[in-house]
């Protein structure tokens, strides 16, 4: 995972329990948002983040339904029951992720004109299964029927946020060099975009599409014995150098697993810093996040009760004239192979 940022500065969540000014980010990282409360929070260690459970999304469904924060849709793929992918499932050599791609407006832009994206995703070897759709609506969006294993065809149209996926990568033999992931507007021959997965290792790849749209992708690797996924969300400026993010957190599978929410902005000494809370879905406490941002990438350090669990890490967009940015990116716990 890409790792700009020093991390060593920020404190053990020990001094966070110890603190007594918890509390005031909350306010700010609410529906309040208050400038002030939020300057105050940045200041204290990781960001005045308690380690209590809360109520489901934080008792704030209505911010997070008013972020627009795209839904996401479990998919019975047939194809990962068809004998040419469960050969390559079986393979000696396979190798598997989980890749998150999106596709629009990053950050939104209300008043964009709709693209038609439709087209396909294609695989330079080996198999995709599709596990769930992301952002898409009934009337312009859905699936077409799978015809080959490595490539999945699709409609979408986009317009002010994304859509996306939430794929299974399946490479038989990793020993023939990079894996790529090339997608092709199904309208334009000449649009046509080159994904080089190898390169996922360092963090999520971003391609400008042109008039402020882009097509992003974050992946991790598919092992069950560590807890990892994607983070997705809104990170909204306050004023310049400071802000809030809400998000919602996915298992690798891309199914929602939680929620969580922060701040970010430019302490007094000059560091990018910024700070968060995640809960699972009955809003039990999953970890604080204590981390750096700049120049659009971010990168946090998992803390939970009894110190370092992991690391989380991506991209944001930031969009000061609009209602919000876009933050992406993915998360593990330290014994991950990211």
């Amino acid at each position: 995972m890409r790792n700009p940022f020093s991390l060593n500065r920020l404190a053990p969540l020990a001094l966070l329990v110890a603190s007594s000014t918890i509390g005031c980010v909350d306010n700010a990282a609410s529906g309040t948002e208050s400038t002030t409360a939020t300057e105050s929070a940045l200041e204290q260690e990781n960001g005045g983040f308690d380690t209590a459970d809360e109520l489901p999304q934080f008792g704030e469904q209505d911010l997070y339904q008013t972020a627009a924060i795209e839904n996401d849709t479990g998919v019975t793929d047939a194809m990962s029951s068809d004998p040419s992918v469960t050969t390559i499932e079986s393979a000696p050599n396979v190798e598997r992720h989980r890749l998150l791609i999106l596709w629009g407006q990053l950050p939104p832009d209300r008043d964009a004109t709709a693209r038609n994206w439709s087209g396909s995703l294609t695989l330079s070897r080996g198999a995709l299964v599709v596990g769930r759709t992301i952002g898409f609506e009934d009337a312009t969006d859905h699936l077409l029927p799978r015809t080959a294993p490595a490539t999945v065809d699709f409609q979408s149209v986009t317009k002010p946020f994304v859509d996306g996926l939430a794929l299974r990568v399946l490479d038989p033999d990793p020993s023939q060099g990079a894996l790529h992931l090339t997608y092709q507007s199904a309208a334009d021959a000449s649009i046509a975009y080159d994904l080089d997965l190898s390169q996922l290792a360092s963090g999520p790849i971003s391609i400008d599409a042109g008039g402020g749209a882009r097509v992003i992708a974050v992946a991790v690797r598919d092992n069950d014995a560590c807890d990892h996924g994607f983070m997705r969300g809104r990170w909204r400026a306050l004023r310049e150098g400071l802000g809030v993010y809400r998000g919602v957190v996915a298992n690798s599978d891309g199914q929602v697993a939680g929620h969580i929410r922060g701040i970010w902005g430019v302490r007094r000494d000059g560091t990018h810093v910024m700070f968060g809370k995640f809960i699972d879905t009955d809003g039990h406490f999953r970890g604080i996040l204590a981390g750096r941002y700049d120049a659009g990438h971010w990168q946090a350090r998992w803390i939970v009760q009894s110190g370092d669990h992991g690391v989380a890490g991506g991209v944001y967009f930031d969009a000061p004239n609009l209602p919000g940015g876009v933050f992406l990116g993915r998360w593990a716990e330290t014994s991950c192979a990211m």
